[in-house]
């Protein structure tokens, strides 16, 4: 039976684990360095705030999974790539009824997008807050989370 040497599960134990206890401990804004760094993540910081900490509580996990029980780890591994993809765009996906985001000239500058229930119309919005605020440009229409 071929095992992991004990060095790399505490290497990989140290870093997963110390990022993860990082992250529980700093929350940090929207960066370009560390964080689940998506355009939907960008756009709305509510968004950015759930995935920060389900990352944050999965890499603590990884972390003590690659210390106790390895191949747990490579599971884990694949299950936080893949989820930590998915969670933040079904979360934007729920509240704007899209996918579909608008970006200005900056590195981080992602926008949300939403569209109108009435005449369709998709409709750029400033930041995540003005969705409750908004009108459609169109036909004047209250636009409503997804």
């Amino acid at each position: 039976m071929h095992t992991m040497p004990r060095t790399v599960s505490y290497m990989l134990s140290a870093v997963c684990g110390g990022l993860g206890v990082f992250m529980l401990l700093k929350r940090l804004g929207p960066n370009m360095w560390i964080g689940v760094r998506l355009p939907w993540t960008f756009a709305d910081r509510q968004i950015w705030d759930k995935s920060w900490r389900f990352a944050s509580i999965f890499l603590t996990g990884m972390g003590l999974w690659a210390l106790l029980y390895w191949r747990l780890f490579f599971v884990a591994l694949a299950h936080f790539i893949v989820l930590a993809i998915l969670y933040p765009v079904f979360l934007y996906w729920r509240k704007y009824g899209t996918l579909r985001y608008w970006k200005d000239g900056t590195c981080l500058g992602y926008h949300p997008m939403a569209r109108c229930r009435g005449c369709g119309h998709w409709q750029k919005l400033p930041e995540a807050g003005a969705l409750a605020s908004a009108r459609c440009e169109s036909c004047q229409s209250p636009l409503q989370a997804g």
